[in-house]
């Protein structure tokens, strides 16, 4: 059985390979070829081993992800690169320096945003657990966005990068 994230990541890789792996993107007016990078998958053992060194609980749906990709890079342009960076799990630990809160983990960075899962939330049988934060705010900054991983990246992916929670 196919899961969430797999489709939407499957539809997305078969879009790129319709269009000689680039995509027409338009924005502020502008029309621009953009591309996405998929890293190779993460093993069941590397999973393992990131949640027992760092204690974090990761959700089915962005373990999922992590065995589709382990982090990639989504819609960049050509001229001027991107900045939609899905993290590998060692990214994560690289990326999350912030004061611990409730077992946060950064798990993207979006133009300056970062997406990340709540750990806390995630204990208490929270479904929607995604937050996004400011780049520089901590993560009690952060806002609900209502929704799990697999919800967040095919959204994410079907708005073809836009912040679509700056829009709500």
């Amino acid at each position: 059985m196919t899961g969430q994230v797999e489709e939407a990541i499957n539809l997305m890789k078969k879009r790129l390979a319709q269009k000689d792996l680039s995509i027409e993107m338009k924005g502020e007016g502008i029309i621009y070829q953009s591309t996405c990078t998929f890293n190779s998958p993460a093993s069941d053992e590397e999973i393992q081993s990131f949640e027992k060194k760092t204690g974090l609980h990761l959700p089915g749906d962005y373990k999922e992800f992590l065995k589709i990709t382990n982090g990639c890079r989504l819609f960049e342009s050509r001229k001027s690169g991107g900045e939609n960076d899905l993290y590998s799990l060692e990214d994560i630990i690289n990326y999350t320096y912030e004061v611990p809160y409730e077992g946060c983990f950064k798990v993207a960075c979006i133009y300056q945003d970062n997406i990340v899962i709540n750990g806390g939330a995630i204990a208490m049988g929270d479904k929607e657990y995604i937050m996004v934060k400011g780049h520089l705010d901590d993560f009690e900054e952060g806002r609900k966005l209502h929704m799990s991983f697999a919800e967040w990246i095919e959204r994410f992916l079907s708005d073809q990068g836009e912040k679509f929670w700056d829009k709500r």
